[in-house]
């Protein structure tokens, strides 16, 4: 690429991540609801401070509000609402969102957090191989608009880490890999033309 096609694609990045939901127009507000977790090894981390670092990096978009996993928290447990529910049922994401004074609603669910470790012997009994750990970590996304309940992304997002040794900072790592996915896939839709794809959009 040369330097002037690599600058016109650098710009362009730059106003897709930092430009205006819509000129003029009050920052739109979209709520981030805690994800659920399906057992596997995610009882081991924190997935709660992990959803913190998506929740600041959407905060350092232009134009926007972001309503944290700890508001929203607040009221579901109102409404008695699991986060795995509000995954399943988009009425009651639009409700909470709708609560929250939010235009959207990001829920989201673990459906694989795992770490396997396969310890290698060597063909010679006096060298101790390192063992290799194999981390994966996969997240459904749905992003539902308050005011129709309508699904307007769905999409699962997944990551795997090897390396040697066996360690929980590799699955974080996997994790944490997942969540920048998510991160640049919302600021693509929320500052493209102010609103989602919604080709795929569909009530449930």
């Amino acid at each position: 690429m040369n330097p002037m096609a690599r600058g016109i694609a650098t710009l362009l990045l730059v106003v897709a991540l930092t430009g205006p939901v819509g000129a003029g127009s009050a920052p739109r507000t979209v709520a981030v609801a805690e994800f659920s977790a399906e057992g596997g090894d995610g009882f081991w981390l924190d997935l709660f401070r992990l959803q913190g670092q998506l929740v600041r990096r959407l905060n350092r978009l232009w134009g926007l509000r972001v309503v944290g996993p700890d508001e929203v928290l607040a009221v579901m447990r109102q409404h008695r609402h699991s986060p795995e529910a509000l995954y399943v049922w988009t009425s009651q994401a639009a409700e909470v969102a709708r609560a929250v004074g939010a235009d959207w609603i990001v829920v989201g669910r673990w459906t694989h957090l795992a770490l396997d470790g396969d310890s290698r012997p060597s063909d010679d009994p006096r060298i101790a191989r390192p063992s290799l750990s194999v981390a994966h970590a996969a997240l459904q996304v749905r992003v539902v608009e308050a005011a129709t309940r309508r699904i307007l992304l769905e999409e699962t997002f997944a990551v795997t880490r090897a390396g040697g040794g066996w360690g929980l900072g590799l699955l974080v790592d996997a994790a944490e890999a997942v969540l920048d996915r998510v991160v640049r896939r919302l600021a693509v839709l929320l500052h493209g033309s102010g609103s989602f794809d919604g080709g795929e959009a569909r009530p449930l």
